[in-house]
Formats: C-alpha cells, structure tokens, sequence
C-alpha cells in the first residue's frame, strides 16, 4: 500500500498492482482483497486508475478460482485487468464485457498482425513487446483503434517476455507463471565448444535499466497512449521519485513542447535511487553492447569516490569524496572481492560526523585492507530517500483534486453549493437553514469564499470560484460549512461511483460449465509424429524415416523460402504433412515476406504453417491456409484451445510447461500435439550475444553456468540469439502415456540436427511406437530430461 501511494500522491495516472495470486510478481508483497477494496476506494477517490494484474498462465484446475477473482475485482470497481493468458483474456471480455483487458507485454505481441488479433478479441489495450522500435510502435499505433501502450523506465529482460523458460526448466520456477528466479542476473562464461572462456564479462544476460525521459516528446508525439514505469519489486522511494520525475516532464512537455528539456538534478536523482546504468532499449535502434550491464548485475548506484589509504591498526580505509555522505549510506567497494554495506559511522580529521561532502577525506570501519585505488559507490542515498518520502507520507504534499465551486445564497431560499471535479462530476447540496436578511452583517464574496475553500482535510482543492449572493444576505458560519461537507462527501460518492460497473447479464459459471462439458476429440487410436528440422537434408532424412508431419523452417526464414518446394516435394512423395514453420518472432519484413509466399504458393489439403505469434495465425486463416500454434503461444488450458479453435487454428502445440497430468485433463475441441524429445529453446532476444562479446566468426559456442551446464547459444540471420537447454528432451519411454492423456502428435524438436542424428532419432521414435519396450535414453541422447511431464512448474 505504501507503494501504491507513492506513486499516486507523485502523479501516476494509473497504477498496476497484485492481489495475493495470479500474477507475475508473486514474490512481492501484493494485496489481500481487503487491501484492495482499500486500493480502489483511495485511487478512485484520486482520479487514478486501477488495473490489477492476472498476468500469469491459468491452469485449468486454477481457472475458477481466477474467475472468481476477476467477479470480485468486477463488483468492486477496479478499470481493468492485464492478463498474459490469451484464453483467460477474451473469458474475460465474454462474461465481464465492461472490464478493460489489457494484453501484457508477457503475450510477445510485437507485429501489427497480432495487435488486431488483440482488437477483434476486443481487447482495450496491449503492450507492446520491449524490443519494438519507436518506428514500429508508430506504425501499429497507425494500424489500430486499440490502445498502445510501453515501457518507459525501469528494469528490461535480456528475453522477449514471455518466451523465457530459462527459470522454468534449470529449477521448475516458471516466469510465466510468476515465479522467475532471475537466471539473467547471473554469472555465465561465454564458451566454445571445447570450452575455453572467450571473454572475461560475466553478467551476459543483465541488461541495463531502461531510461527514456530524455526523448519523451518523441514518444508523445508517436501516439502513444500509455507510459509505463516498471516498479512492483522495487522500495515505495524509488516508485514516487520515477513516477514524479516523469510526470513532472510530461507536464512541461505539454505545456511548452518547444522548450521541453530534462534538468541535470533529475537526471541525478533517477541514478541516484537505482540504475545498472541506462539505455533506451530498443527505441532507436539495436544498441549492441550498450543494451548490457555486464559488470554489476544489481544496483550500480554513483560515483563517491575512491580510496586513498588503508589504516591497518586501526582497520579505517580512507576515501577521498567526490559526492556527498551521509550516515545511512549504502555504499559499494568495487575491488576484485567486491562488497557493501550501510554506513553507520564515519570520521573526517578524526572527528566523528554525520555528513561530508566533496573533497573531504573521510574515513570508514573495513572488514579487510581496501586496495588504494578501488572505486566507491554510494547505492543508496539515505538524504534522497528522506525527501522523496515526504511526497506521500506528509499531509501538507498530499495529491489533490481540483474542483470548480458555484454558490447562491438569495434570502428566502436554501443556500446552494454546486461542486464539479475536472471529470465533469457534479455535486449539488442546498443548506438546511434559509438565507435570512442581515441585521448588522450582510455576506460579501471574500466571507462565502472564505467558507468554501475550508477543504483542507479533504482531497479537494478550491480552482474557480463564482457567487451570487443577494444583497444582505447572512446564513451562519455553521451552516454554510455544513453545506461545503454535504457537497464534498455527495462529490467523493460521484467520484467512485463512476467506476461502479452494471452487473453481468450471464453468469461465468456458464461459460466454464460449457467448456468443460465438451468432450474433447477423444483419445488417438495411435500417436502420430512430427519432426521440426531446418535444413533440406535433415527434412529429407526424417520424410524417409517416416514421419507423419514435417515441419519444415527455423529461425533463418529466408533458408525457409529458398528451400521449401523441395521438401515440400518430398513430402508429397512419401504421404507426409508439410508445414512452413516460421519464426517465433516475426517482424514487418519477416510478415511481409511471409504473405508473400503464402500468395505466390497454394498451400493445399494436407499443408500449412506451424505459427509461433498470433499474427502468422491471423495471416494465415484468412487465405485459407491451415494454421498450427505453435508451443510459444503458451498454451495451458481449455479455455485457451476453445480461443484457439473459434481463431480457425487446426492443431495446438501445447505448453512444455505443462504436466502429463494437466495435458490429462484438457478438454480439447481439437487435436493437440505435445514436444516429446529435442534440445529445447529456453530464450529469445534481440541482443546478438557473440558479436556483442567476442571479435570473431566462432559459430558454437555456449554459456556455462556456475555449476558447469553448458547451454548451445545459436545467432540467426536477423542476429538474434537463442539459447537452447543444456540437456535434451527424451520422453520416448514415456509415448503410451502421453498418448493415453489424450496428445494425437507428439513432435521430435530437431532444430540444429544433421540429417544421420535425425534419422537415429526418428526411427528409434518409430520403432518405440510399435515394440512397448523400454530403450536406454542415454545411449540414445545422453544426458537428458523428462522436461515439466512428471513436475510441472510452480
């Protein structure tokens, strides 16, 4: 709650928060539904939006108590929800259709196709994936009636949101469903394949914070609707100085475009709270080694200073200021066995004092010798900290609506107190005594203003005020106040009624019932196989060892096209299911690439495309073509296939971070396939990990982690990286079962593969669907893992 008013009280418009579960902060304090009631009575009293987050994956055990959720947040006023799940998303706008939905930036939406998928769904808003450019946001923006929304400030993943499954499969804590243990924070070696270290940075995959108030004109000016500050895991402190900075720069932006400028104290204060440094993301351009904080993965605070001797008797280490310190510090040596601490004491010519500033030398309590030479950093700023909290602790800075005041008092009548808010509410309170005529007295304008503008313990503040007053009219003081407070608290009541929703026509309960009543398709006579490859002669092995699908393409699109009539020939020949597969991340020229093969090639009977976006879906739905989902649309229960199936999708490649358990008990309105062996994709990102660290032409090369896991880094065509597990999926043991939870296509993900381990891997899957005996899954793939089948993710 703290929090939540310090970014109210600092000028936020609207404000995000979690209740207790189903959301991506899982780890954060979040709210009870008392808090919330609570949330929603103080920010609509504020004039603030509140949109509460549901941003995870709902399992389908978890999907009635989500909706009941969702009912409580309905009946008490909350604007909106934001949801990553597509399925819970659109249940949403069925059964509450006066709830605002927003699509999270954890849907990957990142192409004008899958914004109007988002719009015909009819949600009210998305935002966007943090890898778009501001030119691309434009053209969306340009494209859609929906409303757009990014970030602005704050911490970035080094992976698109929501294609991470990084935390998920090195310890079963799934970011998708709110329980990321950061793994990009942590210190990895850039390897080649016979692992020798090929550079000396650590932190990878920690990219920079997120820093764009020095170009927000540009961004106003590209239409977008929404700035958001990402702040749920961070102290209060650091919400209200971001958020009043910002608001601040919006304000002056708005009132003198021409003069918009970003003063230095304000630049100042945002690294003082918190950075890892800055960087504009992807806004203008791909920014390579500067996107990354490669030596301080936490906190990189300021500059103090540097230390200039060590006192060994008396274990002092000397430092020579180049910024103020005040006890209360936190301060950060940055030797070679780096370390911090809150200052609790210090002494300058011997003497001990609370403050000093540049140029003093001060002297500091160590553990250990500090090095002469090694830098300082003051991490947190306990004199910032005191100020900013000021701005929503104390009464006097409190936020306040203004509000436009008419008064008539005519002797005779009820004095009339008319009160409107910048909204257009309107109070109206009339006095219980009449206007009498002054024997001595008479009111005047200043007096009856005087009265009025007595709002102090309130949320309002007096604007514009208009009188008429008779001539000689008195009404007591008494009186006149007691009107002034009927008209704030009716004005107070209007405020919060505006949220009020109209209640549901039909009940959600329905809407679950029908969906789990259906059936499903049933259970596959046999389990047919699929296998995704990337290259002709890898294509060719699997048709020959036969497959029943071949999905034919990777994240090199134009190899795809070069190749495809060929494969798709020997396809046809053998009795095989074609299907283009196309990246997960598809751009304007990638789509537009895309369309136009689609075009010039007659996909018939028996073709299609495995779609990684729902834009590829929408593309190809509505030539006619056959789409099948693929697993990056995170698939996870009923709701989402019925979604999926009414999109005009054929088949759906489910979640691999669902259970054989959870995959049981799916009521699917059409076939779903499951991965059941490969060396799986953990992450995507823009950041092109080998040119961004190494000055060569290496092509395999690996991240290892602290305990010595490797995982494959491949860079595709556009310098995208992707990093793939550290072990291979192997469930060929396991296919009955898999069969028996209702799966019809169990795909071999063999992306990478040269055409002889494919034709081993395909035949030994053939073979293991025939003969019911066990194989030894090492000698097949080495080491290996059954992926979430058997644990399932938290």
């Amino acid at each position: 709650m703290e929090a939540l008013r310090a970014a109210v009280e600092n000028g936020a418009d609207a404000v995000y928060l979690g209740g207790k579960e189903f959301n991506a902060r899982r780890s954060a304090a979040n709210f009870s539904r008392e808090e919330l009631k609570e949330a929603t009575y103080y920010t609509h009293l504020k004039g603030v939006n509140l949109y509460v987050t549901v941003n995870i994956l709902i399992s389908d055990e978890e999907m009635e108590k989500a909706a009941d959720f969702v009912d409580f947040l309905y009946s008490i006023g909350v604007d909106g929800i934001i949801v990553q799940d597509l399925g819970f998303g659109a249940f949403i706008k069925r059964n509450f259709p006066h709830m605002e939905v927003h699509g999270s930036t954890q849907m990957t939406i990142h192409n004008a196709e899958s914004v109007k998928a988002l719009e015909n769904l009819k949600f009210d808003r998305v935002v966007l994936a943090r890898e778009l450019s501001l030119d691309e946001i434009r053209r969306i923006k340009s494209s859609t009636s929906m409303k757009i929304e990014t970030f602005i400030h704050g911490a970035l993943c080094f992976c698109y949101s929501g294609q991470c499954l990084m935390s998920s499969f090195i310890g079963s804590r799934s970011g998708n469903r709110g329980q990321c243990a950061q793994p990009c924070r942590l210190p990895y070696a850039l390897v080649d394949e016979k692992g020798n270290k090929l550079t000396e940075k650590l932190h990878l995959l920690s990219p920079r914070d997120l820093k764009l108030i020095d170009h927000l004109p540009r961004l106003i000016e590209a239409g977008i609707d929404s700035f958001k500050i990402e702040g749920r895991l961070k102290r209060p402190e650091y919400v209200a100085l971001v958020t009043s900075v910002y608001r601040q720069a919006m304000d002056r932006y708005l009132e003198a475009p021409e003069r918009y400028n970003v003063p230095p104290e304000d630049e100042s204060k945002l690294a003082r709270i918190f950075n890892r440094d800055f960087t504009t993301g992807y806004y203008f351009g791909n920014p390579g080694a500067k996107l990354m904080s490669v030596d301080c993965p936490r906190n990189k605070g300021v500059f103090l200073g540097k230390v200039t001797g060590y006192d060994r008797k008396r274990g002092f280490v000397k430092i020579l200021l180049e910024d103020h310190l005040h006890v209360g510090d936190g301060v950060d040596f940055r030797g070679k066995e780096g370390f911090g601490y809150v200052v609790t004491e210090f002494f300058v010519n011997g003497r001990k004092r609370s403050q000093a500033g540049p140029g003093e030398i001060v002297e500091l309590r160590t553990r250990e010798p500090i090095p002469r030479g090694t830098p300082i950093y003051k991490t947190s700023d306990t004199a910032l900290l005191s100020e900013v909290r000021k701005t929503y602790t104390d009464p006097k800075l409190a936020r306040k609506v203004p509000v436009d005041v008419e008064v008539s008092l005519e002797i005779g009548k009820p004095m009339m107190v008319k009160m409107t808010d910048p909204e257009g509410s309107e109070a109206l309170a009339y006095s219980e005594k009449l206007v009498q005529q002054a024997e001595k007295h008479p009111l005047d304008e200043r007096t009856v203003r005087g009265q009025i503008d007595r709002l102090g313990n309130t949320i309002f503040f007096l604007r514009n005020f208009t009188a008429r007053i008779e001539k000689g009219a008195m009404l007591p003081f008494s009186s006149m106040n007691d009107t002034r407070r009927k008209a704030v608290a009716q004005l107070g009541q209007l405020r919060l009624a505006r949220h009020i929703k109209p209640p549901v026509e039909k009940s959600w309960r329905d809407f679950i019932e029908e969906v789990y009543r259906h059936p499903g398709i049933g259970k596959s006579s046999a389990l047919k196989l699929s296998a995704r490859v990337d290259n002709v002669e890898s294509a060719r092995a699997a048709i020959f060892s036969g497959v029943d699908i071949i999905y034919f393409g990777g994240e090199n699109f134009s190899e795809t096209k070069k190749h495809y009539k060929e494969v798709r020939r020997l396809a046809d020949g053998c009795g095989c299911e074609f299907y283009l597969a196309l990246p997960r991340i598809v751009d304007r020229k990638t789509m537009g690439e895309f369309e136009n093969l689609l075009d010039e090639t007659k996909l018939v009977h028996g073709e299609g495309v495995l779609a990684g976006n729902l834009g590829v879906i929408i593309s190809a739905v509505k030539r006619g073509i056959k789409a099948v989902a693929d697993f990056s649309l995170n698939t996870f229960n009923s709701v989402s296939l019925k979604v999926l199936n009414e999109l005009g999708v054929s088949r759906v490649v489910l979640s691999p971070e669902l259970s054989l358990n959870q995959i049981g008990q799916l009521a699917a309105p059409l076939p779903i396939e499951c991965l059941v062996h490969g060396r799986l994709p953990l992450m995507v990102s823009e950041h092109n990990l080998i040119k961004a660290n190494i000055d060569s032409n290496e092509r395999k090369v690996g991240l290892k982690d602290r305990i010595g896991k490797v995982f494959p880094v491949v860079v595709d065509e556009r310098g995208r990286s992707h990093i793939y597990n550290c072990y291979e999926l192997c469930m060929i043991n396991h296919l009955e079962g898999i069969r028996n939870a209702g799966v019809n296509v169990g795909q071999l993900y063999l992306i990478g593969k040269e055409a002889g381990e494919v034709e081993r891997l395909v035949k030994a899957y053939k073979n293991a669907l025939v003969v019911k005996e066990k194989i030894d899954e090492k000698t097949l793939t080495g080491a290996h893992t059954y992926g979430h089948f058997f644990r399932g993710v938290k």
